[in-house]
């Protein structure tokens, strides 16, 4: 059955910025993934440090707009591999910038140098893999010139548009992260939004999923258990593992705002979702066949495509 459910953890709490970890260290001890919910109010621009993660990161923007600089590690000598200046006024050094807009999201790789800051108020998702941690993130002193760490690459970031992947009369999924999205195929999140008291029909996964809730509540039906129920309150998260059959119900009448993480990546094959008439997806017959069609054509395109892939499912851009 699903994890125990865990309230969420505020990890940063300063005017301006509030920080609220789901999943990952500091809430439910799990260090393959962390994902937080990042709500800036401030309409002050932020001023990061640059940093240089050993984990990879995706950002999904809600609302607002991210500012990414980064410049590929330009400050390594490519004969030698000896560490240089990394003070961005050095000739070494070539910084660019990546506007990440609202329903957008942007994928970090690891190791990859870069200074992630956001002009006025915002509201985002990050998931990190493995999870974060102040020991691997890496930000850098204020000083003008720090030496590259050894866990760099020259790896980019990349910017991906999300797309609407079910649209339903009660249940609406958009892809930040995916096969559909952004041709991941080892990790798929996605913000959802149920606008009424629905249900969705019985389901067993084959890819293990972490599931935010940020607004109503989530019951999740177990198909093992003699009928037991788990509730998923707002502000609360909760794991399901691969194979674990389970119904998702939307009781509140408000509506429900979820945030589904699945590694592997989502499939409508993987789901092994069980037809049910009159659920969320089987209301309109045509949800379900814009959903297939959509990871068709995806599926087609990545295997007709001879594009590298890092150990994380990304397009390499090393």
């Amino acid at each position: 059955m699903p994890s125990k459910v865990v309230a969420g953890v505020t990890v940063v709490s300063t005017p301006g910025l509030t920080i609220t970890e789901y999943h990952g260290g500091a809430s439910t001890n799990d260090s393959n993934l962390s994902a937080v919910h990042e709500v800036i109010t401030s309409t002050t621009p932020t001023l990061n440090p640059w940093r240089c993660p050993e984990f990879t990161e995706y950002i999904l923007m809600i609302e607002g707009e991210a500012h990414i600089e980064h410049n590929n590690n330009n400050n390594t000598n490519s004969d030698d591999k000896t560490p240089a200046s990394t003070d961005d006024n050095d000739a070494t050094t070539t910084t660019e910038l990546i506007i990440v807009p609202a329903g957008s999201s942007i994928y970090l790789p690891a190791g990859c140098r870069v200074r992630v800051n956001y002009p006025s108020t915002a509201e985002l998702i990050a998931i990190c893999l493995p999870a974060y941690s102040p020991d691997t993130e890496h930000p850098e002193p204020t000083t003008t010139t720090t030496t590259t760490p050894a866990h760099a690459t020259n790896t980019i970031p990349t910017l991906h548009k999300s797309i609407p992947v079910v649209i339903a009369p009660t249940l609406t999924i958009t892809e930040y992260i995916g096969s559909v999205a952004s041709s991941h195929p080892t990790i798929s999140a996605c913000l959802a939004h149920v606008n009424t008291s629905t249900s969705d029909a019985w389901q067993s996964p084959i890819f293990r999923e972490w599931v935010l809730v940020l607004h109503g509540t989530l019951h999740l039906q177990h198909g093992n258990d003699d009928g037991m129920t788990t509730i998923v309150p707002a502000g609360s998260g909760v794991t399901l593992e691969e194979g674990e059959r389970v119904k998702w119900v939307w009781p509140d009448e408000g509506g429900c705002v979820y945030v589904p993480i699945c590694v592997p990546a989502f499939s409508p094959e993987g789901c092994r979702r069980e037809e049910e008439v009159g659920s969320a997806k089987d209301e309109d017959p045509g949800t379900m066949v814009g959903l297939k069609e959509l990871h068709a054509t995806a599926t087609a395109t990545a295997t007709g495509t001879a594009t590298g892939t890092d150990a994380d499912g990304g397009k390499s851009n090393a």
